[in-house]
């Protein structure tokens, strides 16, 4: 069984493996981290400037951090 990575999961990985890492660069809480990995994963992108920011921080693509968008 292929266990694929969450989006969130690819951003802590991007950044050096720290939720807290990632909550400092993209301007959130480490709580809000949790969150996201509690409720499956999905990264929120309703706003262009919050998933500019992801984007430019993890390096990754937003087919990668935003696969339903």
């Amino acid at each position: 069984m292929k266990c694929e990575l969450t989006p969130i999961e690819k951003a802590i990985r991007a950044v050096g493996d720290t939720q807290t890492k990632l909550a400092k660069l993209v301007g959130c809480s480490p709580q809000n981290i949790t969150n996201i990995k509690a409720r499956g994963g999905k990264i929120p992108y309703k706003r262009k400037s919050v998933r500019q920011r992801w984007l430019k921080v993890t390096g990754l693509s937003e087919k990668e951090l935003f696969p339903d968008f």
